[in-house]
């Protein structure tokens, strides 16, 4: 890591104060911390303070939880994370005459509190296995050689480690494909409970014409306890369970900060992309991004039309409507960014001069390298559209998937010889169903499977055989329509009471399923197969690419513990525009009503209208309530419910987005155009207190206000 300078700019441009940092990229690995170049940047803390294994450090106060990141902000388990994270578990605890989702959610005491599918994991340790993972690992193995000899040694590695700490959950992460590899230990708490949710209309304030922008006024944040047995450790829910007493906590800061200040954050970043070929991102740029958003745009346009004026049904489709609006307009912000920044041709640039120094100095492992990776990338083009339709009806038709699960299925229980195994497949598949066959829209199957069949057929030889005369549009509306599969009540009675019976199940749903398994097994093996010969050559390009760049080189993000670190600090996305890093209440009623997405309901607007504000909540410059702050930290997917934190480690808001232009973290970070967005704490508490009337938990977290 380089040194980091501070420079503070004077602007005299329509008299304002903007504070210019620099800082490295990077979303560090705990062990690739430098003390010096942080402290230089603004830390007030040493890194045995940030993570000390066997000693209380700031990391036993962070945790995933769910797909998120989250804080312990008391001793009694309670943790802080975004709305948009504790959404769809608010969703399935709703129903029209109770809508949480709506309305909001506060638990007045312990026992109110309500079960949520959100295992929490906090870090406990990290060791380097890489030597262990990579043993008998010879350049001479076949791709499937290698793949396979690397996944025995894993298996090896985390059956010994189980041994050895029974109490704790194991993971294995490649850091660098097929070189470097860490093992982490986590404690994984299973019972997890929701305390605390504002209103829709305040924590998605401004819904998908917001995601992904700035400037941004919602408050997208949630609470959940953790949960333990009375003996302190981790057990499913069960009444009996106590809260979770974590070894830290984080202190709040509500005395609010100013721009230009050092903050960081320490989360769980999920996948980021960074160190891949430029074949792979021209395959994202032009291929898999703009497949997958076309469809989803598609498919969230159908369950909004479908559900129009009917509560019941938007419920049911919430938690996807969300989830799927976050990912599309993400992916149409990275189209936007890798176009706007040239990074394929850059990457391509990089990777000839590469490619001429391994044959100008004879290197003989590596003059290849780049030409094969340009060839198999040129093979999964091809294979790109029909895979993806293959995909999205696994992923989104529940019949299909259902269908799938039979056909695989009763071939393995056919075969079992002994009453024993049968047992075992009746139970993998009955928990396979339940677990991902969701509740099935008859009107919302017909469309989905209307859309993809007829462009599944148009790329197939032998064409779907349907009902003679019909098209294929109508024998779908007509025939699969009726089919059983698209009965919730038949699948799941059947499965609860005679599921080997569902393993016999015949319809023409089944057999079209069965026409095209084949097809979709052999795209879904060649995928894989081209995959292993990926991976088999990254590691020498990674080296490749290491000695060229000849500077910082850190894994990509992976879902393990990172630290990011920056400033709050305005920024120009395009021309002619300069956004400013704080939002107030008064944009919230600027903005209110003015648009669906802005709904804001009088009984909410009325409880955020407070006279005689306390001035602990309000922004220093303005004098308004502070509600949400900008800075330039790397972070990604997994980054959401992040605490964002001040010099000296105190919580001063919950990271939730990235503005548009930042959605091509994922590829590449850079100060112009990178920046992220946190709910200030100050919001946090103004609506626990005001909105949610929850003193009980400004106590908790050791506030009087």
């Amino acid at each position: 890591m380089r040194n980091i300078s501070i420079v503070a700019i004077s602007m005299l441009c329509i008299g304002l104060v903007s504070v210019s940092t620099t800082k490295d990229e990077g979303m560090f690995p705990l062990n690739y911390l430098d003390e010096k170049a942080l402290q230089n940047a603004g830390l007030k803390l040493y890194t045995k303070d940030l993570f000390s294994p066997g000693e209380v450090s700031l990391a036993n106060a962070l945790v995933k939880v769910g797909g998120c990141s989250g804080s312990f902000i008391s001793p009694e388990g309670l943790i802080i994370t975004n709305h948009h994270c504790v959404y769809g578990g608010v969703a399935d605890l709703s129903t029209a005459d109770n809508n949480y989702l709506e309305n909001g959610f506060v638990a007045a005491d312990k026992t109110k509190e309500l079960p949520i599918n959100m295992p929490c994991r906090i870090t406990q340790s990290f060791e380097d296995v890489s030597s262990k993972v990579l043993q008998g690992v010879t350049k001479d193995l076949n791709p499937s050689a290698r793949a396979k000899a690397i996944a025995a040694n894993i298996k090896n590695i985390l059956a010994e480690e189980k041994v050895n700490n029974p109490d704790l959950t194991m993971e294995v992460s490649e850091m660098f494909v097929g070189k470097s590899y860490m093992l982490f230990r986590y404690l994984l708490i299973p019972d997890v409970r929701l305390v605390f949710a504002p209103p829709v209309t305040i924590g998605q304030f401004g819904g998908d014409l917001d995601n992904w922008e700035w400037p941004r006024h919602n408050g997208d944040f949630g609470m959940v306890r953790a949960y333990v047995g009375p003996d302190g450790k981790p057990a499913p829910y069960s009444k009996n369970n106590v809260p979770f007493k974590p070894k830290r906590h984080l202190k709040i800061n509500a005395n609010g900060t100013k721009e230009g200040d050092f903050v960081f954050i320490m989360g769980y970043p999920g996948r980021t992309f960074r160190h891949e070929s430029a074949p792979y991102l021209k395959f994202q740029q032009e291929k898999q991004l703009p497949l997958i958003q076309k469809w989803y745009a598609s498919y969230i346009r159908q369950m909004k039309t479908l559900s129009e004026g009917n509560d019941a049904k938007f419920l049911a489709f919430a938690k996807e409507i969300q989830s799927l609006e976050n990912v599309e307009k993400n992916y149409r912000g990275k189209i936007q960014g890798l176009t706007r920044t040239g990074l394929v041709a850059q990457k391509q640039a990089d990777e000839t001069a590469m490619h001429g120094i391994a044959v100008n100095e004879n290197q003989e492992s590596r003059k290849n390298i780049i030409p094969n990776l340009n060839t198999l990338w040129a093979q999964k083009t091809e294979l790109a559209n029909q895979r993806f339709n293959y995909l999205f009806l696994n992923n989104q038709s529940a019949p299909f998937y259902a269908a799938r699960m039979i056909l695989n299925y009763s071939s393995a229980y056919a075969n079992a010889k002994f009453a024993d195994d049968k047992k075992k497949i009746i139970a993998e598949f009955r928990n396979n169903i339940y677990q991902n066959y969701s509740i099935v829209d008859k009107d919302l199957e017909i469309w989905v499977l209307q859309e993809l069949l007829p462009k599944v057929n148009a790329n197939r030889t032998v064409k779907i055989k349907c009902n003679g005369k019909q098209d294929l549009k109508t024998w779908i509306a007509t025939v699969l329509s009726k089919d059983k599969l698209m009965d919730t009540g038949f699948v799941f009675k059947t499965l609860r009471t005679r599921p080997e019976k569902l393993l016999q199940y015949k319809s023409p749903l089944m057999k079209l399923v069965n026409e095209l398994e084949k097809e979709g097994s052999n795209i879904d093996l060649t995928w894989a197969q081209l995959d292993q010969q990926l991976k088999s050559i990254m590691p020498e390009y990674l080296d490749m690419k290491e000695s060229f760049k000849k500077g910082q080189f850190i894994p990509d993000a992976n879902s393990t513990l990172r630290l990011t670190y920056g400033y709050i600090k305005r920024y120009k996305p395009n021309d002619a525009e300069i956004h400013l890093p704080y939002t107030t209440l008064k944009g919230v009623f600027e903005k209110a009503n003015t648009a669906a997405d802005y709904r804001l309901p009088s009984v909410v607007a009325d409880q955020l209208r407070i006279k005689d504000v306390p001035v602990i909540f309000k922004d220093k410059e303005s004098g308004e309530v502070a509600v949400a702050f900008l800075y330039n930290l790397d972070t990604t997917g997994g980054n959401s419910g992040s605490a964002v934190l001040d010099a000296e480690g105190n919580l001063i808001g919950v990271n939730f987005d990235r503005s548009f232009t930042a959605t091509i973290n994922d590829y590449a970070w850079n100060d112009q155009y990178s920046r992220s967005i946190g709910c200030d704490i100050r919001y946090v508490l103004f609506v626990i207190k005001y909105v949610g009337k929850a003193n009980h938990l400004l106590t908790e977290m050791g506030l009087s206000i």
